[in-house]
This record gives structure tokens, sequence and C-alpha cells, in this order.
């Protein structure tokens, strides 16, 4: 008889058949039939009801109309809720109000999560928020399509009893349960069967189709990532830049100015002039388009002072103010003193050190607010080329500002600006990233060396025990030592089958495990006589799992430290944008969960060659158990202890990130109630009544991490598909409900993150090519056929020229499972090469390639509509003219466009205390220093060190934005709304005066947050050199 009809035999006594029919295949077409219905089932479930609920046509954004009147200017004007810092009594009603204003709420209203489409998302938090949902919205169905593709992998998997059977059902799902087992000494591995009933198939008539099935899944993935990065993201990013009005259409950051000029203190007058000037001579340039502008203007320009990187303290000073005064409404003198000595010794002293008065300090950068956003694109136009160093350097003296070369660009959002990091020097910045990048490297590797012993000590204590199929291939490699240096016991399985029940539980300990394990845990189950017998082996096995699921437990505890290390540790790298920012901490986060996640347990049983082994060995303690675990190659034992350890991770990994983020939600609002009814101060009502922010850097990290470990690992272990599949769903609507009900408004976020997640998504195909031909190539685990035919010679031929340390990689990609894998991942690296040097040229040619294009091809060039064509369109609630957006902040004026900011992303200015993490402590950011005890802080704080602490703030006189008969009937009309009581003062004034009300604003902000208002009015009156009363 041969060794295949013996296995047969042995395979149909075991199924209770006569004979094993390897001709027939209809139970195998029930499985597949089923395994299409899944599929189907699957893709239908998820992809109707989106269709089905999907909203059909995106608003076209709201335009005002220049003659919109004063009533609603003063609406727009109460929607900026702010309290008065004069009243320290705790108001609820202005808290609920803050609360609303500060939220992701759309005119005063919350929004249904469940009703709010993605696109609407854009109006609460700029582009960058839609796409973070449409990505992790998209990647749900993307990845439920490739678990409905590789479902017959784990149906066909399931079925089969090749791997250790140690009860574990996550173990069934994997390959490395493939096919039917035998005793080595009957038949080879590799010729194993798939047995249905009483139908069997060999193994490898069957694999070729599973390495397509899971090659068709991540061509789906490519072409989604390369819509998404490539289309979707240009495509929403030039939509919403037509579609929506922010401040960012109308301003400028200008760049690279001189830090002094001669007369310091003109120094915003003299770059008004500058500015104004360039303007007009593009319009004489280019006066075919600008006819039909308005006069140019400049409505606002906001210097940012060198505070020698001290405005961070500055502002650190103000929230420790602002704690004084909670602790005195609380009665904690003690604390109260506490802090203000603090204040006196510490932050007042190092404030006062050789700071000039601030009209005097130079200038890092500044920001313009243009009336209309041809002026942008005029003067953008006209600084094309001062990106480039060398263009720059031969820059005319006409574009040059007081004989400094400058560069202008398009201005980030306001929200977007980190105005505590604005003042640091560029070298400053670099050594902190410096230092941060060298604590990131020693917290990951701390975080690595603890995952890796945690993982190692749970491997030797659980007492789990390898089997042996006394097969090379199969099995672990070498001989195995414990923790303590001891050789570990091999269960040869061939040898365990032939023993007996009483030689085994006489024995006892290692024999007896092994013994048990041959047996199996369902034919253990099965039995009562041998469910006693190897009860021990049940203690150790649920010892085992129970030790397992605790390191995944701790592997995620370990990740979460280490992602609020990271986080709190984000400032001190002091970029200037938080876009800037959450990009840092977003690659940190993803780098470090990913490798935790997904890869220190893979290289904990790894055994590397040797020379990596030597190389490592240097490494105290650990380097002795680096790279020399078990596994040579990913065979069946791999899966039953990696790979279900992969599967638990990423299980939990499914469930909590959502789970958390809800029940942030309740923590939030129970806070809220409980503690609302003891606050003293209004400040604290404040901040009670304040949302925590929408982390999206963090959440961006979780997507990526598991895309990573998904792609990785999801050729073998293709349950993680379907888990990566619900983590998206889960994730979608607790981030939605997260952003709408318990959320602070998040900034105004671009394309950035969404680019660089895109970005890094595609690293992860080429990394899932690797480790399919890994797992697809392994002879015992995976048998397959060779490639035969014309394929099949110009693979041989190609091995015969590859070099000998290559060889052994040829028969692995050359298997009728993988050779299509490996030609795909040959083909991304070429693509890879060529958009990295298209990068570099791009880099280096961009701009001559845009003159060529444009000087070659004119009609690409874009023609503007004009403004009465674009009234008519937007007032037939069209977004289009000739198929091209309208760009609706181009028929604005700013004091429109401001008007409309304020009600969907506020606010409409770039000035410091206007930003949102600002505004609540604006009031105390000039404070005068060393406050006396008892008495609350006011006035302005004084940066002059040579002026008497106790003094009031005198600000320099400086020209009034206004005539001086406006200004004058300006501050008539505060000292007449805010000092004696009158009501609508200073919007009657704004009736009349419609045309200033954008410049003065930012002074009435000042008069209504000021603690002692009649003085804040004396100091505006001396600055614009006017004499008050």
């Amino acid at each position: 008889m041969s060794s295949m009809q013996a296995a047969l035999q042995y395979w149909a006594e075991k199924a209770s058949c006569a004979e094993i029919d390897m001709v027939g295949s209809s139970e195998f077409a029930r499985v597949w039939t089923y395994s299409i219905i899944y599929g189907l089932t699957l893709t239908l479930a998820i992809t109707i009801p989106f269709r089905w609920c999907r909203s059909r046509s995106r608003d076209p954004s709201v335009v005002l109309d220049e003659e919109s009147g004063a009533k609603e200017k003063r609406e727009a004007r109460e929607q900026a809720i702010t309290y008065d810092s004069a009243d320290t009594t705790p108001n609820f009603e202005v808290a609920q109000a803050h609360l609303i204003h500060t939220s992701a709420t759309s005119g005063g209203k919350w929004q249904s999560p469940l009703w709010t489409p993605a696109w609407k998302l854009n109006h609460i938090g700029g582009t960058g928020t839609e796409l973070y949902f449409r990505n992790l919205r998209n990647l749900g169905f993307i990845f439920a399509y490739m678990a409905a593709l590789t479902g017959p992998i784990a149906a066909f998997c399931t079925l089969g009893n090749f791997g250790p059977d140690t009860g574990q059902f996550l173990l069934k799902t994997t390959i490395g349960n493939l096919g039917q087992f035998v005793d080595a000494k009957t038949l080879d591995p590799w010729n194993r069967i798939i047995n249905l009933g009483c139908q069997g198939m060999e193994v490898v008539n069957v694999t070729k189709y599973f390495g397509w099935l899971d090659f068709a899944s991540l061509i789906v993935f490519l072409v989604y990532v390369v819509w998404f990065r490539f289309f979707q993201i240009p495509r929403a990013a030039a939509e919403d830049e037509m579609e929506q009005v922010t401040p960012r259409d109308f301003a400028v950051v200008i760049e690279k100015l001189p830090y002094m000029l001669e007369n310091q203190k003109d120094y915003e007058k003299l770059l008004s002039e500058h500015l104004m000037s360039r303007i007009e001579a593009v319009r004489q340039r280019r006066s075919k388009d600008q006819k039909y502008l308005p006069a140019p203007e400049i409505c606002e320009l906001t210097l940012v002072r060198d505070y020698r990187g001290r405005l961070a303290e500055i502002k650190n000073r103000a929230d420790l103010l602002q704690s004084i005064d909670i602790a005195r409404a609380h009665g904690k003198e003690k604390k109260a003193e506490k802090l203000e000595k603090y204040v006196e010794e510490k932050i007042d002293k190092s404030l006062a050190e050789q700071l000039v008065p601030e009209d005097e300090m130079p200038v890092v950068r500044a920001y313009a607010i243009f009336s209309c956003t041809q002026d942008v694109h005029n003067l953008l136009y006209d600084y094309r080329f001062a990106d480039y160093n060398l263009f720059r350097c031969c820059q005319f003296s006409a574009r040059k500002f007081a004989g400094h070369c400058i560069r202008i660009k398009k201005a980030p959002q306001p929200t977007d600006i980190l105005w505590p990091n604005q003042d640091l020097h560029y070298c400053s910045r670099v050594w902190r990233k410096a230092l941060m990048y060298f604590v990131f490297a020693l917290l990951l590797s701390i975080s690595l060396v603890l995952i890796y012993t945690c993982t190692i000590a749970s491997t030797a204590t659980s007492g789990t025990t390898l089997s042996y199929l006394g097969v090379a291939e199969c099995d672990p490699i070498g001989e195995q030592y414990d923790i303590e240096g001891k050789e570990q016991y091999q269960c040869m399985v061939q040898n365990a089958t032939t023993w007996t029940q009483d030689y085994a539980t006489s024995a006892g300990g290692d024999v007896l495990s092994c013994w048990c394990t041959a047996q199996g845990y369902e034919k253990l189950v099965s039995d009562e006589g041998l469910f006693d017998a190897c009860s021990p082996w049940f203690i150790e096995l649920g010892k085992s799992i129970g030790i397992m699921t605790a390191s995944s437990v701790v592997v995620l505890v370990i990740n979460v430290v280490l992602q609020i290390t990271l986080l709190a540790m984000a400032e001190f790298e002091r970029p200037l944008s938080l876009t800037a920012l959450n990009s840092s901490m977003m690659q940190k986060v993803f780098l470090a969960q990913t490798l935790n996640t997904g890869f220190v347990l893979f290289f904990v049983n790894a055994n590397m060659p040797q020379a990596l082994q030597d190389l490592v060995s240097i490494i105290p303690v650990l380097g002795n158990l680096l790279f020399r675990g078990p596994f040579a190659e990913i065979t069946r034992g791999w899966y039953a202890i990696v790979g279900v350890a992969v599967l638990t991770n990423m299980l939990l990994n499914m469930v909590v990130p959502a789970s958390v983020t809800i029940a942030k939600l309740f923590v939030v609002r129970f806070t809220r109630c409980f503690f609302a009814r003891g606050v003293k101060h209004q400040a604290e009502l404040i901040q009670l009544y304040t949302n925590p922010e929408f982390d999206i850097m963090k959440k961006y990290a979780q997507v990526l991490t598991t895309v990573f470990v998904t792609l990785t690992y999801s050729s073998g272990l293709p349950l993680l598909n379907l888990f990566a599949s619900i983590f998206m769903f889960l994730m979608y609507w607790a981030d939605k409900f997260d952003l709408l009900w318990g959320s602070k408004r998040p900034p105004n976020y671009d394309t950035e993150m969404a680019k660089e997640s895109a970005e890094f998504m595609l690293y992860a195909i080429p990394i899932h090519c690797v480790f399919a031909i890994l797992m697809y190539g392994q002879p015992c685990t995976f048998p397959s056929n060779p490639l035969g035919g014309t394929l099949g010679d110009l693979a041989g031929q190609g091995a015969d020229s590859t070099p000998g340390i290559l060889q052994n990689f040829i028969p692995s990609v050359t298997k009728e499972s993988t050779w299509m894998i490996f030609l795909f991942l040959v083909v991304l690296v070429a693509l890879w090469v060529i958009w990295l040097v298209l990068w570099i040229l791009g880099g280096s040619f961009g701009m001559v390639w845009d003159v060529m294009a444009v000087t070659c091809c004119p009609g690409r060039r874009r023609v503007a509509p004009e403004p009465e064509e674009v009234k008519e369109a937007l007032a037939r609630g069209e977004t289009k003219i000739n198929g091209k957006s309208i760009d609706i902040a181009a028929s604005m004026t700013w004091l429109v466009a401001s008007e409309h900011i304020e009600k969907t992303f506020p606010p409409a200015s770039y000035r410091m205390e206007r930003h949102p993490d600002i505004a609540p402590i604006a009031h105390l950011l000039r404070a005068p220093p060393s406050p006396a005890k008892g008495s609350q802080p006011s006035g302005g704080f004084n940066l002059d060190a040579e002026a008497s602490p106790q003094a009031p703030q005198v600000d320099a006189p400086s020209s009034a934005p206004v005539d001086a008969a406006v200004g004058k009937r300006f501050l008539e009309a505060l000292n007449a709304e805010y000092v004696l009581g009158t009501s609508q003062a200073v919007g009657k004034f704004f009736e009349s005066e419609q045309a200033c009300e954008e410049r003065l604003l930012p002074f009435e902000e000042e008069v209504r947050v000021a603690e002692d208002r009649n003085v804040a009015i004396e100091s505006i009156a001396h600055r614009w050199g006017m004499q008050w009363p």
C-alpha cells in the first residue's frame, strides 16, 4: 500500500467513510458557494445602506450679500460669546452659550451624528476633518471587500485540523490549520488533502486560487489608496478652496522680514505702504483682469514680535493668574499666595529681563488680510520665485522691504497657528526637534524592551510545549531554551501518537502534555476519560491562553502609556503650526504602536541568521535572547503562538478604542454635572464647560497602526480583514459622536495629515507582499506547485543567473501561489524609484515646468468669470460655471466675508488675542507683574523692563486705523456702551461707519474683555495719539 493510500484510509476512518473520493467536488462547490454568498452578503450589507442613505448633493456655501445690514452683523458679533472677565460670579447661562459656541455646532445648534453627512464636517473642522471621516468610512468598505474576497481562505482553513489543536478558534482560521493532519511517517505533509465529508482534494490544487484571492484583495486596497491620495484629496482640496470662505483666502504671511528698522515703531506703517505699493504695481501690469476689483486695502496687519521665546511664558503666566483668581474664589489663600510668589519670583523676573517695549521689539513675521482675494493672488504671483533661495537673492529692489529680500506665501488658517511658538528662533526649534527624536527613540526602546521582556516571560511561564512533526520544513528550528537557560522538551507528535494513555499518565509532566497535544482538544473534550487524564494539560492550556491574553492587554496598556507620554512631550518640539505638531506626533505614535503591536512578537519568536544574532549579542541582558526564537520560517507552530497573539491583539484593538471614545463622552458629561455646582469662579465654570480637543492626530495613528498590522499578516491570518473593517466602522461612528457631541470645534485642518497617512498606507502594500511570499512560499504550511509552462521556463532561467546568496529565495517566489505577488512587488519597487526621482526633479524643476506649461499652453490658464456672472450663479444655487467650480471667496470683499467667517470658521482675524486658545485669558496676557495680595490683576502686562512694577501700563503711541474724527466718535461709543451702560451704542456707530468696522472690532473686543474698561479706553486713545477724555 502506498503512503497516499494509507493516508486516505486513515482519513476515511476518521470521517466514518468507506473511502475518500478524490474525484468528486460537490462538497467543495458547496463551500465555495457559501463563501461567495458570505462575500456578497457582506458587500451588499454595507454598500446598500450607504448608497441609500448618502446625501445626493453638497449644499453650496452660504454667501452673505453686501447689503446684509447692521442687524445681521450684530448677530454675528453676539455669536462670538465671551464672558465678562470683570464679573467672576459663575453664570451658567453664559457657560452654556460658551459650550455651544466652542463646540462643533452649526448655527448654534447641535448636529446629529446619525444624519450629518461627511461633507458637512468640512464646515466644522475643514477639509482635513472631512477627509479623515471619509477615509475611515471608505477603509471600512475596502477591508469588508477584502474580507469577502479572502473569505474562502478562512472557510477552508476552519475545516482543517493541520494546526495544533489547542481549542483556540482563532488558530483554526489561519492557514496554519489548512488541510488534514496525518503522521509524517505515513505521508509527507506537502501531499496532505483538504477533506470535506467523504470527498478530498490535495492542498496543492487549491492554494494557487488562495494566492490569487489574496492578490485580488491587495489590488482592491491599492486602487483605493491611489484613488484617495491622488484623486480624492486633491479634488476635495480644490473644491473646498473654491466653495469655502476662510481667512486664508484673504491673507498672506510675510517671512524673511528685517528684524529691526531705524524707526522700529513705524514698522507696521512702513510694511503696509510696501505691500500697497506692490499690489498697485501688479494691478497696473495685469489691468485687464482687475477692472471689477474694489480699491486696494490692507484690512488687518498683524506683526509677530520676537519676545525671545517668551510668548509661552507669558501665556503660562496668564494661566497662573487665572488659577490665583480661582484659588481665592474657593478661599484657598495659601495656594493663591504660593502661586503669586512663584509668578513674582520666577516668571515675572524672567520676563522683565532685557525686554524692550513691545512696539520696539524685533519682528519675526507678519500676517496681512486684504480686502479681496485677487490682491492675495497678485502678491503671490509677484513673489512666486521667492520660495527659492537662489531666486530670492536676485530679488528686484522694488520687491525688497527696507533692502531685505522677503518671502510671501499663503497664510495658514488662524486656528492653525501656535502663538506661543511664533517667536522661537529657528535654531532653537531644530535642536528641540533633534532632542525630541532622541527622547522618542529612547522611549520607544524602553517600550520595546518592556514588551519584549513581557513576551519572553509569558512564553516561559505559560508552559506551552511546541509540537514537532519530524519534518524539517514543518518544525521549529534547533534546540530551544527557557528563560533560565534550560533546554526545552521537544514534543514529537509522530512518537506521541504511539503512546498509550497509561504510559502518558504515569510519566506525567512534559510527556503527558505532549501526548494530550497529539490527541487534540476536540478529541479530549468529547471523551470523559481522556478529559480527566489530561486535566493537568487543560490547566496549563488555560494558563497559557490567560497569560497570552494578559500579554496582549499589557501591550495595549504600554501603547496607551507611550501615547500619553508622547502627547505630553509634544509641545516641547514647539512647531509653528498645529498641523506640523499633529503630523509629527502622528508619525511617532503610529510608529511606536505599530512596532509594539505587530512586530515585537514576530521578532521575539524569529530565529534570524547567525551573523545578526552575533551582532545583537553585545546588547546587555537581552542580547542573548534577541532573534533566537524557535521559528526560522512561518511554520504551523508559528500560527499557534504568534498568529493567535496577533489576532488577539487586533481583536482587542477592534473594540477598545471605540469603547474608550464613547466612555469619555459619558465621563465628560458626568464630570460637568457633578462638579458644576461647586465652582466659585466664572473662569472655572468656563473650563468645565469647554469640551476636550478632538485629537485627530491620535486617531490617525490608530488607523495607520490597524492598516499596517492587518496588511502585514492578513495573507496568513485572513480574519484580520474582517477585524479591520469592524474597527473602521466602529471608530467612524464613535468619532462622529465624539466630534459632534463631545469635542471642542477643531481647527480648520488642511489636507496635510490625510496626504501623509495615504502615503504611509502605500508602504503597507509592499510589506504585505513580502509577508505573503514568506507565508505562501512555506512548503509545509502552504504547499504549492512550482510554476510550469513558459513562466516556469523563464523562472528557471532567472534562477540560473541568480547570485548564490539569493538562490534560497527562488523556490518561494516561483510558485503558483506567489509568483504574481512577487512580480507585483518588483513593479511596486520600480514605481517607488520612479516616484522618488520625480519628487526630486519636481522639487528642483517644478517651477520651470509650470512656467513652460503656461507659456506653451495658454489655453490651460484659467479665466475667472465676471463678478455679476458669479452672483447670478450663486443665486441659482449653482457652484460651477462652465464646468469649473466657483471661487466663492472671490465674489466677496473682506467686510462681507468676515461676517460669514465669524459664523462658520471663527475667528476672522490673525491677532493673537482672537485665537480660541488665547481668547479666554487674553485680558491677562498683559496683566501688570506682581499683583498685590487680595487684588485681582487688571490692565496690561508691562513689557518695558525699565518701567515701575506697580505702574499701570502705558502703551507707546501709534497711528490710528481710522481718521481722528471717526476715532473720537468710536471712543465715545465705547465709553457710552461699556462705561455708561448705553445699549447698542457701538452697534449704532458701526451702522453709520460700516467701512471701518473690521478695523475697529479688535479694539471693541479689547475693551469688552478688560477688567477696567475705562483704563482700556484711555490706553487705546493714548496709542492713537488722541486726548481722552
